[in-house]
């Protein structure tokens, strides 16, 4: 029987919340009170000097690894591991300067890892980033069957000035989202196991996530403030749209084209369960004032990212409202992060 949500594809998405939750009490020193308060948990944010701070974040590509290995094609995942990454520095304000990859396999396969490292130095391009450094391991005790795993550490650097922390974001404010490029790197234990081997659109799973490096640092630098808040869809879907400041109502009326693959899950997983579990067409969010709409589409339409209104922000909760995708609003009351 196919599974219909993230759940019974083995992923639990309140277990990983809470260990998090764990992690971070224990964690927990008095240094920490060093770092800067950044919007939506996306990256963290410690000072070096002076007005200046580096954002810190990592992340893998999970499961659509073995898609990859699959179709005998991971120069598209390597472009993944670093755009899930970069977008979550941008979400704080930093500007994405430095890379680095672990990469622990059974037995190294030349071919595939130079696929596979040509890949990441091509999504460091897209970024502006330099590829500094890594780790690469063989550990035939552990990967079995060609296996292995991926993970990316990113740093970028972010002024006072600069830095989202989304306290300023009130009622009335707008929400543009970009367009994704599919289905990105998030979801993909269900994903799997609903598009068919044969389906021609399993082949299109595989297309890298977008990396919105470019625009968001040019808006950065040319439109100080403009940026109030941004999130980066990734796990927990739609959900993320409530993390720059969750003390304030989200609606969503307006909706950018959903890609066909995730049309034909629709058919089979609840229209919430797809909304807490991909990103439906929309990969990237900013929240902006009314004065800087213009500006902030025409940007991204400037990088070839299709960008529109989808929102606004109100002072009421439940957290997040979604109009015009069923007979009755979807709610979320709050962030899966």
């Amino acid at each position: 029987m196919e599974p219909k949500t993230y759940a019974e594809a083995g992923v639990d998405i309140h277990k990983a919340d809470a260990f998090v939750a764990r992690l971070k009490h224990s964690a927990r020193r008095d240094g920490h009170k060093r770092l800067w308060p950044a919007a939506g948990g996306y990256a963290s944010v410690y000072p070096v000097a002076g007005n200046l701070a580096v954002a810190l974040t990592t992340d893998g590509v999970g499961t659509k690894l073995l898609l990859g290995l699959e179709q005998k094609k991971l120069d598209t995942i390597g472009i993944d591991l670093v755009a899930m990454c970069v977008n979550d520095l941008l979400c704080v304000g930093a500007t994405p300067a430095t890379f680095l990859d672990y990469y622990a396999t059974g037995k190294l396969d030349e071919q595939l890892s130079d696929d596979l490292v040509a890949g990441i130095i091509e999504g460091c391009d897209q970024s502006g980033m330099l590829l500094v450094g890594g780790e690469t391991a063989e550990l035939p005790d552990l990967y079995q069957h060609g296996h292995f795993d991926l993970a990316g550490f990113a740093m970028g650097t972010v002024s006072r000035e600069a830095l989202i922390t989304g306290e300023n974001l009130k009622p009335g404010d707008k929400i543009i989202g970009v367009a994704s490029s599919g289905v990105h790197s998030n979801g993909f234990s269900l994903a799997r196991k609903l598009i068919a081997q044969d389906h021609p659109l399993r082949q299109t799973l595989l297309t890298p996530t977008a990396i919105y490096a470019q625009p968001v640092v040019r808006l950065l630098n040319e439109y100080p403030g403009a940026i109030k808040g941004a999130a980066h869809i990734t796990g927990g879907g739609w959900t993320n749209i409530t993390r720059p400041n969750k003390s304030l109502g989200y609606v969503i009326e307006n909706h950018l084209p959903v890609p066909e693959v995730m049309k034909l899950m629709s058919e089979t997983v609840a229209t919430e369960e797809m909304y807490k579990t991909f990103n439906m067409g929309m990969g990237f969010c900013i929240m902006t004032d009314a004065a800087h709409v213009d500006k902030v589409i025409a940007t991204f339409q400037a990088s070839q990212f299709n960008a529109m209104v989808v929102g606004e922000i109100f002072d009421k909760k439940p957290a997040l409202k979604i109009r015009g995708v069923s007979q009755k609003e979807i709610v979320f009351a709050t962030s899966a992060k």
